[in-house]
């Protein structure tokens, strides 16, 4: 597909989905960078324009790997680079895999194509196929990295690059599989002496210096490949690790980056073997929380690291509109995983599928689920906001609305969020002057003008339309 179809195909996606021309044209500005911490409010990046940068986006499993049963269905990169455009998502993680073949939560024998390293043999791995040389990188893989980044620079999304992946080594096995017999790091699959599994656990010694080496080498091709691309970001792993193998990572990326020229933010994401406090006092720029706290009502954030606060780690497979708008309103970044390409394989009867309180059922595993447009969508409106107000300037104050829910620099703008609607008392003392109101479903991204309102008061505003509400306030002339 050319690009010109390629955008008319995004903009008929976008009509369908509701979104203005006005954010389509903006929406297909280049990814600027590289980002780094806000100084002005480190709760966010910026790409040193002044501006804050409030990143919010889908991510789903095959986006860099396809993977599958064989024959492996290709992903289809492009419609779903439309679905984000369309719906003005600008952040992605982009997911890899280590394993050659089979996955935790699945009897199946997945595979995961292109792999990272060249199969040369002599003689044949666990899953089949010939040995791997860990010193020859797959060009198909990093080329395609590169590829796909640099597609989702020129269309404004910024690239979470996945180094490592927990369901490649150390997860819970179910139905009698182990992704460590894919593994290029068992020592029956790779052509090179290496035994990644020194104590004999079926899980990968990420301590082991033998291990770090070949590791190493690896984070080295990352930084080789993408170092130069503005839109970049590094997520250690996906819910795995430790403590002090995250931090080396950390390390590596920012001595690797330095001594190569542009540095990207690494990240640190949850339910992994970190704790909440660990991840803070890290080296990492980003982290994604986890916990019960940031699902159902998640904290406003301090800052102490910018966050992206991520389904992934808090349902797996769920999500709400609520959750966006809180998340938002609470000084978080935000990320869906999506089910847009459903995850592969008939599930074991125990994992994340079973009726279990809080998590979902095995039909969330589609892409046209009624879960995950309405969270498509909030995302999209939040993001709208974010690019109109001077983001950087303003903090989560719940104290300044009744709801609790409140981005405001209580001088000249206000955001606020009713999950229930109805009315909302918000502290405009310290605005004087009058303010422009605006209220917005945010469902549906109607928007109602509200008038104008006098500072310098504590003052209860009525919603003038059934349901949960935005009310956006911004001082005149501000």
């Amino acid at each position: 597909m050319n690009r010109r179809a390629f955008l008319e195909r995004a903009g008929m996606l976008a009509a369908a989905a509701g979104v203005s021309g006005a954010l389509r044209a903006q929406f297909v500005k280049p990814a600027t960078g590289p980002l780094k911490v806000d100084p002005r409010n480190p709760r966010y990046f910026t790409d040193g324009s002044g501006r804050a940068i409030f990143l919010t986006g889908s991510h789903t499993w095959a986006n860099l790997q396809d993977t599958g049963v064989a024959p492996v269905p290709t992903f289809d990169w492009e419609s779903y680079i439309a679905m984000m455009k369309s719906h003005g998502h600008n952040f992605m993680r982009l997911w890899q895999w280590q394993q050659s073949a089979w996955a935790p939560w699945t009897p199946d024998k997945i595979l995961f194509h292109p792999e990272l390293y060249i199969r040369t043999g002599p003689g044949n791995a666990i899953d089949g196929g010939l040995k791997f040389d860990l010193t020859k990188f797959n060009p198909e893989y990093f080329d395609r990295m590169r590829a796909r980044i640099r597609e989702c620079r020129d269309r404004g999304i910024y690239c979470a690059v996945q180094l490592f992946q927990g369901f490649s080594y150390n997860k819970p096995h179910h139905c009698g599989v182990r992704t460590w017999d894919g593994h290029p790091y068992n020592a029956e699959n790779n052509v090179n002496g290496l035994n990644g599994d020194v104590n004999g656990d079926k899980e990968i010694d990420i301590e082991a210096p033998a291990v770090r080496k070949y590791q190493a080498a690896y984070l080295q091709k990352i930084v080789d490949t993408v170092d130069d691309l503005d839109n970049v970001l590094y997520e250690v792993v996906n819910e795995g690790g430790g403590q002090d193998w995250d931090w080396w990572v950390v390390d590596t990326m920012h001595k690797l980056e330095g001594e190569k020229g542009k540095v990207h933010p690494v990240g640190l994401t949850g339910a992994g073997n970190e704790t909440m406090e660990q991840m803070l006092a890290s080296p990492a720029e980003w982290i994604s929380p986890f916990g019960r706290a940031f699902l159902f009502d998640p904290p406003a954030w301090d800052g102490k690291k910018v966050s992206v606060n991520d389904t992934d780690h808090l349902w797996g497979h769920g999500g709400t509109a609520i959750w966006a708008w809180k998340s938002f309103l609470r000084g978080h970044n935000t990320l869906l995983m999506d089910s847009w390409d459903p995850i592969a394989g008939q599930p074991c009867p125990e994992v994340n599928w079973g009726p279990r309180p809080g998590f979902p059922n095995r039909d969330l595993n589609r892409r046209d689920d009624p879960t995950w447009e309405p969270v498509r969508r909030a995302l999209g409106f939040t993001r709208q906001f974010a690019d109109r107000m001077d983001l950087a300037s303003m903090t989560p104050m719940n104290e300044m609305a009744s709801t609790g829910y409140c981005l405001a620099n209580p001088e000249h703008e206000f955001l606020v969020y009713l999950p229930e609607g109805d009315r909302v008392e918000v502290d405009l003392s310290h605005a004087s002057g009058r303010l422009k109101a605006e209220w917005t479903h945010p469902e549906n991204g109607d928007i109602t003008p509200g008038g104008t309102v006098a500072g310098g008061q504590r003052l209860w505003l009525d919603v003038p339309f059934i349901g949960p509400a935005v009310l956006y306030l911004k001082k005149e002339g501000a």
